[in-house]
């Protein structure tokens, strides 16, 4: 974990190396570079830590924070799941190494 809100280098290597890809349920877009790891649970009630890190595109980190209603949770294990103002649910995981 950080104490601040940006990850240090060897959380956003870590970050990267873990997700790969835009966790958004069906994003298949790279996690750009120098940004676009996001708290899952918003900074400061969520640590800046892996299991409150998950990387998105630069499109779905922004919707992340303009769609009102929608939730993110994820638990230690890199699970992340997205709850649409309709209850509707998807999950998704780390890819396999």
């Amino acid at each position: 974990p950080t104490d601040g809100y940006t990850p240090g280098a060897p959380l956003d290597r870590f970050g990267r190396a873990r997700d790969r890809h835009c966790r958004f349920p069906g994003c298949r877009r790279r996690i750009p570079k120098g940004g676009e790891l996001d708290h899952v649970r918003r900074w400061p009630d969520g640590a800046t830590a892996a299991a409150n890190l998950a990387g998105f595109c630069t499109a779905n980190h922004r919707g992340k924070h303009q769609a009102p209603g929608w939730t993110y949770t994820m638990p230690p294990d890199g699970t992340l799941t997205v709850t649409t103002p309709t209850g509707l649910t998807a999950v998704t995981e780390t890819p396999p190494y």
